[in-house]
């Protein structure tokens, strides 16, 4: 007979093992962001505002995404990551009624300020709550499967709120549409809270890490307790750990580039070429239409992460789509035609898969103390490098027109790409070398003994 101690394990187990499928419905349910594909459009044909002017405002969004990152990823890791899902549901809900309603620049800032920072309660907290609820399970080699999966619920609700945001746009206009995505995000909040949240602190995990884990730079993991511990913690984490530092700069200088790509000059990039939502309902459908193939690309990029990261290897998984992203970008850099968004959705797909690739490497080299903290370092660095690329996109864009921004995006691709990726490389490959001497060292004497 099974002792009460070990039912009771069991029940708690189980209860833990439903976070994965309720992330899932968070996922997919905060995915449907029926204004993102019109969000450019709305301030340029709604508000009259200028490609360089919407691009000056997003670099101050982003921005803020830099400054609140590390504080709401240190606040997730101490008061809980499912709390800060909630919250960050809960908040872009409220930004997205502002931005509905946005008709002066300062009513418009205050919507952006207040979805960065929804987006920054969202970030790292998410993985980190996946990542320590499959290691308490004795699950985590399923991590890049599930955070894949959850992408792609993500980018599939988006698909279906891109087929519908055009034609609503010509129905109900700009405004109404947007309250429509703000419903969904409050939803999600509401989802979030049947999350359980798993241990945060390595002493309280009853699956304790591999001994073969990798030591970045010999860093000893300290449970820091307060917030602001839990931020220089993480940041301490990072900065010791170059190897870290490089591949973060790696991951998010691909996946940013592509953001720019497809989230920024693909809107306006459509409705130069004579295709306008706002036209009627069949130029909506045609629009949602020319909008849906970076988000399908995204959805087959997150199921293809976890086969493309065992196929290749650390050492290549990010190398590999740096190269063949700088390829495609050749296309809409040489050619000016509706054509190129084809190659646009082949971009995204690199871009789906980089996520769950990238925060599956740095999972497997932090402690669970800091594990939020320092994911949302990625996203950091991710929102430093839009920031700073995304205006110059949409200045050379007004000036130039959109094959030189495009050009100039895949110049930054291959030239800091290249530079990034031979650093981490040299480094990644010093930390299994150490990781081979160790494991040698540690078999050699048993060897001995059996002879």
């Amino acid at each position: 007979m099974s002792s009460a101690p070990d039912v009771d394990a069991e029940r708690l187990r189980r209860r833990l093992a439903r976070n994965i499928p309720v992330y899932y419905l968070f996922y997919g349910v905060s995915g449907f962001l029926i204004w993102m594909p019109i969000w450019v459009i709305y301030l340029q044909e709604f508000r009259g505002t200028s490609l360089t002017q919407i691009a000056s405002i997003e670099a101050i969004f982003w921005i803020t995404v830099v400054v609140a990152e590390v504080p709401t990823g240190a606040v997730a890791d101490h008061w809980g990551r499912r709390v800060s899902l909630a919250m960050g549901g809960a908040m872009f809900c409220v930004g997205s009624v502002v931005f509905a309603f946005s008709s002066t620049y300062v009513v418009l800032l205050v919507a952006y300020l207040t979805i960065a920072v929804a987006m920054t309660m969202y970030s790292g907290a998410g993985h980190a709550l996946v990542y320590d609820t499959l290691r308490q399970l004795g699950r985590t080699k399923e991590y890049e499967k599930h955070i894949g999966r959850s992408e792609a619920m993500a980018f599939g609700s988006m698909l279906i709120a891109t087929l519908l945001g055009g034609p609503l746009v010509a129905l109900i206009g700009y405004s109404a549409t947007i309250l429509v995505g703000a419903i969904f995000m409050g939803a999600a909040g509401l989802v979030a809270l049947f999350l359980r949240e798993p241990p945060r602190s390595e002493s309280e995990f009853s699956v304790q890490p591999s001994s073969q884990q990798p030591k970045l730079n010999g860093v000893a993991w300290e449970p820091w307790r307060s917030v602001l511990g839990n931020m220089l913690g993480g940041v301490l984490v990072v900065w010791r750990g170059k190897l870290l530092l490089w591949y973060i700069l790696l991951a998010t200088l691909l996946s940013g580039v592509i953001l720019t790509t497809t989230d920024f000059l693909l809107q306006p990039f459509v409705v130069h070429h004579g295709v306008n939502p706002a036209s009627g309902v069949d130029a909506g459908f045609a629009y949602s239409g020319m909008l849906m193939s970076p988000v399908a690309g995204m959805v087959v990029g997150s199921l293809l992460a976890a086969r493309v990261a065992n196929r290749l290897g650390e050492r290549r998984s990010l190398v590999m789509p740096l190269v063949v992203g700088g390829l495609i970008l050749l296309a809409p850099t040489l050619w000016d035609s509706l054509w190129v968004v084809g190659a646009i959705g082949l971009l995204a797909v690199i871009r789906g898969m980089t996520r769950p690739i990238a925060t599956g490497y740095i999972n497997r080299r932090i402690p669970s103390d800091q594990r939020a903290t320092v994911l949302s370092m990625f996203e950091l660095s991710a929102a430093l490098l839009v920031a700073i690329i995304l205006p110059q996109a949409g200045t050379v864009a007004d000036a130039a027109g959109f094959q030189a921004s495009f050009g100039l995006l895949l110049v930054i691709l291959i030239g800091a790409g290249a530079l990034f990726a031979l650093i981490w490389r040299l480094l990644h490959g010093r930390e299994q070398a150490r990781l081979a001497f160790s494991l040698n060292s540690m078999t050699k004497p048993q060897a001995r003994m059996s002879r």
